[in-house]
């Protein structure tokens, strides 16, 4: 296996965040930047990425990273203006929603669209999905404690409190600043911040719907279709950042996830994929197939 890090579960969310600190400057200098957790459920994918938002030990990568952006920001002269804005995806079944905005207690669901007056800039975006302006790190981490609350979650056999859904945070970052030779510069950079659902083979789906009747066999069903599309998606968003060197066609139209992020997974965007992994045997098949 390849890989730049290693941590163990002695290891602190600080410790984690200061991997993908160096994207945050990169963000700063105008550049898209993406980090994914991947991994099976239930082995830390949520608190690697958001944590405990109001605990400072246990917070996660996306409050660290909104923080360190702001701090940057706060720098005496560095900045001649700035702009933030966040937005907040969620795609489930294959279905896209705003966690962001309020619809009969619901985030609404969003069509993927081009922008074709502006499509060297934006390419593929979610049509619709809301962007807030933000002031300060409070504004964000209010936003991302809404978002919390909003989010599909399920019952699983290998978690409780499994995320049945892709989220991706982005935070776009807007700055101008003056020139050695008095000239303004203005640059635009975008962090993507994705906590993935989690991955289950099929001998250790979500229940088993024998002798439940037609309620849990309805529930069974439901569960199944999850797994089904949570698993393609991985499948090909493996296949997109593994294919990326190669001259081969890279199928990012296969799934919603790999379609959005297209223009984040390649080319000009730093991507660090942080792999999560369970201590169990149980669970060696799956923490292979992860690595």
């Amino acid at each position: 296996y390849h890989f730049d890090s290693v941590y163990t579960s002695y290891s602190t969310q600080c410790e984690v965040f200061e991997t993908v600190r160096p994207l945050v400057h990169e963000v700063m200098q105008g550049f898209e930047a993406t980090v994914f957790a991947y991994g099976q459920t239930g082995t830390g994918k949520t608190h690697t990425m958001e944590g405990e938002i109001v605990c400072e030990e246990k917070k996660g990568i996306i409050p660290r990273a909104v923080e360190a952006i702001f701090e940057s920001l706060g720098e005496k002269g560095k900045y001649v203006s700035s702009a933030v804005s966040a937005s907040y995806l969620e795609i489930y079944n294959e279905e896209l929603s705003d966690l962001l905005t309020e619809a009969r207690g619901r985030a609404r669901s969003r069509e993927i669209a081009r922008d074709r007056a502006r499509s060297r800039e934006t390419g593929v975006y979610a049509h619709n999905l809301s962007e807030h302006e933000v002031c300060s790190a409070a504004d964000v981490l209010g936003l991302i404690a809404r978002a919390q609350e909003r989010r599909r979650v399920g019952e699983t056999r290998m978690n409780k409190h499994s995320s049945r859904s892709h989220c991706v945070f982005t935070l776009t970052v807007t700055t101008r600043e003056t020139t050695s030779e008095g000239m303004t510069m203005e640059s635009t950079g975008k962090l993507h911040l994705v906590d993935l659902a989690g991955s289950e083979c099929a001998k250790t789906a979500a229940g088993s719907a024998a002798g439940g009747g037609s309620g849990a066999h309805a529930a069974h069903d439901a569960r199944e279709r999850e797994r089904k599309n949570i698993n393609q998606s991985l499948l090909t968003l493996g296949r997109d950042v593994f294919l990326f060197p190669s001259q081969a066609r890279i199928p990012y139209r296969d799934s919603k996830l790999t379609r959005l992020l297209q223009e984040s997974l390649g080319g000009r965007c730093k991507t660090v994929v942080i792999a999560t992994l369970s201590p169990s045997q149980l669970a060696v098949e799956e923490s292979a197939s992860t690595l």
